[in-house]
């Protein structure tokens, strides 16, 4: 049996920093089920809680997990949006496999380094790469550009 997955982990895995509002947020989204919440009750909620936030903090907190893909968003059978977390799936291996893009030649790496720089800085300007697999393609320095033969050394 697998333990449950926390909200920590999930703001981690997203690249987030796990701040009360964050966690918030998600508590009561999760509380919510699959009816999911909408923006505006996950507010009232979180008041009644005791988290103190405005409703702006709410709505950008929701909008930043939907972009980075812990929420999923839908219509409620009253036509209003509601929210609901995604599946949690485990983070992709770390490793990065360097390819040659001539004769396919790679090694494959550590890269959890890289690969977290990479998904910060995607999430910094919106963006959530959605990499199984990280390869970088490269030119092994044993290939002839002309004639595309590799001679490793």
């Amino acid at each position: 049996m697998t333990e449950p997955v926390t909200m920590l982990q999930r703001l981690r895995t997203a690249g987030l920093r796990p701040t009360t509002a964050r966690i918030g947020v998600l508590q009561v989204i999760h509380t919510a089920g699959s009816a999911g919440i909408g923006a505006d009750e996950a507010f009232h909620q979180m008041l009644l809680r005791g988290t103190h936030v405005s409703t702006s903090t709410v709505y950008r907190i929701i909008h930043e997990l939907q972009t980075l893909g812990v929420l999923l968003h839908d219509r409620s059978d009253r036509r209003h949006t509601v929210y609901r977390l995604r599946p949690f799936a485990p983070p992709p291996s770390a490793d990065v496999r360097i390819a040659c893009r001539r004769c396919e030649r790679s090694a494959t790496l550590p890269g959890a380094q890289l690969r977290n720089e990479l998904e910060l800085r995607a999430a910094e300007v919106g963006l959530r790469p959605l990499v199984a697999d990280l390869v970088l393609q490269v030119d092994c320095l044993g290939c002839d550009g002309a004639t595309g033969h590799c001679q490793p050394n």
